[in-house]
Formats: structure tokens, C-alpha cells, sequence
């Protein structure tokens, strides 16, 4: 029985290219990575495209691969772009609108109590 895999490399921009958005909603979401406590989702935007207001069941971080974004939490809006890492507590409602045509990597984390059901 071969030992099971304990790494996984992706090449992002190789992904991004597969997973373009798609045309009507002008986004597409890819989960590359999905644990009990840990999912890593590739979002591709085209510019103006928007992820309106909601709250995340964990910790999270977004990082932008390609292109700009404006995130927004409460009050406070920042310009994301590649290069950068932008991390809101579980619980706190943003939103993300593609300020141009981009990709980022959304990373969602629980501690032992907060994980959702295991959806498939």
C-alpha cells in the first residue's frame, strides 16, 4: 500500500487558466484544498464583477494572484493587489469587488468548535 500523499503542489497560474470566470456572473470559485479545518479556493472576477456583502464561517484570508480588488469590511476599504495578504476574523461582513480583470486565493480556517458540516 503506497504511504499517502502529504504533499500538494498547484502552479496557480496554470489553474487560473482553467478556471476562467464565467461569462453571466462574471466570477468562478474552484475549491483546490478542502480539509476539516482548512479550504483554499481559487476565485477568478472579471473587472466590476462583485462578491456582495456576507460573513465567512471562519477565519480568512484573501491574496490576490493577478489583478486588483477593492475589499471592504464595515467602513474600511483597502486596494488589494498581488503581493498583498489581507486577513478578517470569523464573523466580520466584507465584500470584494474586481477592480480590474484578477484571481485571488481565499484561504478559510476553524478552530475545533466553529467548521461548518462538511459540504460536498
Amino acid at each position: 500500500m503506497a504511504p499517502p500523499e502529504t504533499i500538494t503542489q498547484f502552479d496557480l497560474n496554470a489553474e487560473i487558466e482553467r478556471f476562467p470566470p464565467d461569462v453571466p456572473s462574471g466570477r468562478r470559485s474552484e475549491t483546490l484544498i478542502k480539509t476539516p479545518r482548512l479550504r483554499v479556493v481559487l476565485i477568478t472576477m472579471r473587472d466590476g464583477t462583485e462578491l456582495h456583502e456576507h460573513v465567512a464561517p471562519g477565519t480568512i484570508t484573501v491574496q490576490p494572484i493577478r489583478g486588483r480588488f477593492a475589499f471592504t469590511a464595515g467602513d474600511d476599504e483597502r486596494e488589494i493587489a498581488a503581493g498583498t495578504l489581507i486577513s478578517v476574523e470569523s464573523g466580520v461582513r466584507h465584500a470584494v469587488r474586481a477592480l480590474e480583470d484578477g484571481a485571488f486565493l481565499l484561504t478559510i480556517g476553524w478552530s475545533g468548535g466553529d467548521r461548518p458540516g462538511d459540504e460536498s
